[in-house]
C-alpha cells in the first residue's frame, strides 16, 4: 500500500471511489463539491483558499494505491484560518474495499503529518452516523449532531480530537 499526495491523473479514480460511496455516506449533490476540492489540488502542495471550504487556509490531498489494484481510497485535510484547527476533508475508501484496513491507514497518515506539522492543533471534522463509529474507535468526539447535515437522509456528526 502506497499513500501519496494526490495528481490530476488520479481523478476519475476519486470520481469513481466517490460514487461507489453514494448515497449512503455522501449525498449526490455533493459530488460537485468534491470536483470543486479536486480540481483546486491540482499543481500545488498547497494553497490558499478552497473552493469548497472558505475557511480554509491550506489544503492537502491524498490517495491510498494498492499496486496491484491502483487507487482505492483518498482524503485530505485543510487548516482553518484563524484557528487551531486541522480539519480531514472528504475521506472514502472504495466501497469495495471497506473494513480492510484502508480507512485506518489513510487517518492515520493524515494524523500524523498533522501532528507533525501543527502539533499543538485540534483534529475535527464533519461526518455522518453511517461512520462515526469508525472515527470514534480512531479517539474522536462527537460535539454535535446535525440532522440532515448533508442531506435529507445524511444527519451531519461533528467530531475532535
Amino acid at each position: 500500500m502506497i499513500l501519496r499526495k494526490y495528481t490530476s491523473k488520479d481523478k476519475e479514480k476519486c470520481i469513481e471511489i466517490f460514487q461507489s460511496n453514494c448515497p449512503k455516506f455522501f449525498d449526490k449533490s455533493e459530488l460537485s463539491l468534491f470536483i470543486n476540492w479536486l480540481d483546486h489540488q491540482v499543481g500545488n502542495d498547497s494553497k490558499d483558499q478552497s473552493p469548497t471550504y472558505t475557511n480554509s487556509e491550506k489544503d492537502y490531498y491524498f490517495v491510498v494505491e494498492l499496486p496491484e489494484t491502483n487507487i482505492v481510497g483518498c482524503g485530505g485535510f485543510y487548516i482553518v484560518k484563524d484557528k487551531n484547527e486541522a480539519r480531514l476533508a472528504w475521506g472514502m475508501i472504495h466501497s469495495n474495499f471497506h473494513k480492510q484496513g484502508y480507512g485506518t491507514a489513510l487517518y492515520n497518515y493524515r494524523k500524523e503529518i498533522i501532528k507533525t506539522e501543527w502539533p499543538n492543533y485540534i483534529m475535527g471534522l464533519g461526518t455522518s452516523q453511517y461512520t462515526y463509529l469508525f472515527y470514534e474507535k480512531m479517539g474522536m468526539t462527537i460535539t454535535a449532531i446535525l440532522k440532515a447535515g448533508y442531506g435529507p437522509d445524511l444527519d451531519k456528526y461533528e467530531m475532535t480530537q
